[in-house]
């Protein structure tokens, strides 16, 4: 495609814009404060499996419509052509169901007539009350595998699950008159896991709301951009810090422009010296500014979707990034030098949604799959479970969590505290991934192994060959491709074979 010098400069002129208001804080984070955010404390680069919980007043009518996101189909939906109207979100019902075009807006009519999206806090808040129990969560989550878990504190919706000494002022009583969140932080740290907080540092719709028809510019000109917001986003996250101390500091949709950014790092690593944040803390708000311009979304999303395909790796990493890099429903080619974290549903929700059944879970084998894959690849995994509106974790979701708990007690080894090899995968014959410590390479099969296994020779120099759950009889060499005999056969979803170095 060929590009004028008159629309090279424009187009240049733009993008400066837009990435100033990405990157440029009002408050500017310091440069030594970036660069311990970008330095991953060892607990998380060793834990690998966190729980991410969507969960609040949305979780009562627990409707979302439309299949799960495929990989990068999030970013046709923000710059491209995507047919969708709707997110396939649960959480995000309060948004879809006022735009009076949407299913959820249909079916919320049929269901609940006019009654506003605030009638779901009492309903909620009198069934959590009835059926909820942190410690069976911690319980859940540890027999699971995972290492730490996230719970999402403050949703787009604006309602906080604690209660709160830093009132909304546009809604009364806008939050849990229960501590949920110190509740489950003590029972997930009883178990010896680590507690993380979400909260929707960018997008409060008690605060600001557009409904306007355009999806991508309701979202960035629902930002709230002015001083009162920020300051109370700078409040709020403090009061988590200083309740609960949070060992990942985990925010969305960017992060206020005027909210004293650089100030509130710098107090969270003080007072949570091994504590960890993720990468999305952009200016979202100075964005949704620009979108009101006319023209202007049309010209962001050209130039965004431009700038995708132009990318000559997605291995690229930007040095302006705080914490690590998140990926939702989305992966990596290769192995990144930086440290991410991928997330998704184990269906196509973040919150519980009554529409979706068994068939739309991920299976404990593709759980299996999706960690050991995204672990190879140098990343951990945050995978979502949305319990319904009691604090009840659907079957359909522990059905996934006991399948990788199941695997991961005789396999962990190979998960746990590893670093990624020279390369994520094999060059022949079955389908495996690696991972590595100091003492050993791993090489994660996939699928059984009946009586042996033969998989490619990595080429290096070992002492002792091992299968995790079962005894080596014999191993044989030829051609590049190893066989290992077993005592017995193993029936998957992957099988690993160590390599004591």
């Amino acid at each position: 495609m060929r590009i004028s010098s008159s629309s090279l400069w424009v187009r240049g002129l733009f993008l400066a814009i837009v990435f100033s208001a990405i990157g440029a804080c009002s408050d500017p984070v310091p440069d030594k404060t970036l660069l311990r955010s970008r330095e991953m404390p060892q607990w998380f680069e060793d834990a690998k499996l966190g729980i991410f919980i969507h969960w609040g007043p949305a979780s009562v009518p627990a409707y979302a419509y439309g299949p799960p996101l495929q990989p990068g189909e999030l970013e046709e939906v923000m710059f491209g052509n995507s047919p969708r109207k709707e997110m396939p979100y649960a959480e995000w019902y309060l948004n879809a169901m006022n735009y009076p075009d949407s299913e959820t807006a249909r079916h919320h009519k049929a269901t609940y007539g006019d009654a506003p999206y605030t009638d779901f806090k009492p309903v909620y808040e009198q069934r959590v009350n009835e059926g909820w129990d942190p410690d069976a969560w911690a319980e859940m989550f540890y027999q699971a595998g995972a290492r730490y878990v996230v719970l999402v504190t403050k949703h787009h919706d604006g309602y906080t699950l604690w209660p709160s000494a830093v009132t909304n002022p546009n809604r009364e009583n806008w939050g849990s008159p229960r501590d949920m969140v110190g509740e489950l932080a003590a029972a997930v740290r009883a178990k010896g896991m680590r507690f993380g907080t979400y909260y929707s540092t960018g997008l409060d719709w008690s605060f600001q709301m557009y409904n306007d028809g355009d999806r991508i510019q309701d979202i960035m000109r629902s930002a709230p951009a002015s001083q009162a917001y920020a300051d109370y986003v700078y409040a709020h996250m403090k009061e988590l810090i200083d309740r609960y101390h949070p060992d990942v500091l985990w925010a969305d949709i960017g992060y206020p422009s005027k909210g004293r950014q650089g100030e509130l790092f710098e107090y969270y690593f003080a007072q949570v010296p091994d504590g960890t944040v993720n990468d999305r803390w952009g200016e979202v708000d100075v964005l949704g500014q620009i979108a009101a311009f006319p023209g202007a979304t049309w010209v962001m999303k050209s130039l965004g979707k431009l700038l995708m395909s132009n990318q000559s790796s997605t291995l690229e990493d930007d040095p302006a990034r705080p914490g690590f890099k998140t990926a939702e429903y989305d992966s990596f080619s290769g192995i990144p030098p930086f440290k991410w974290e991928a997330t998704r549903g184990l269906g196509g929700s973040f919150a519980y949604n009554t529409n979706e059944t068994a068939a739309d879970m991920l299976t404990g084998a593709e759980l299996v799959d999706y960690v050991v894959d995204t672990v190879s690849k140098n990343g951990n995994v945050l995978i979502n479970v949305g319990p319904d509106s009691y604090g009840r974790i659907p079957a359909i979701q522990q059905a996934p969590l006991r399948g990788l708990g199941d695997w991961m007690a005789v396999n962990g080894e190979a998960i746990y505290g590893t670093r990624p090899w020279i390369r994520f995968n094999n060059e022949r014959g079955r389908t495996l991934r690696y991972t590595k410590t100091d003492k050993a390479l791993y090489a994660i099969v996939a699928g059984d192994a009946a009586g042996s296994v033969t998989i490619e020779s990595p080429g290096i120099t070992w002492q002792s060959i091992d299968v995790l759950g079962a005894q080596v009889i014999d191993t044989s060499e030829d051609a590049g491709e190893l066989t290992v005999t077993i005592d017995r056969p193993l029936p998957g979803p992957a099988v690993v074979v160590r390599y004591t170095l």
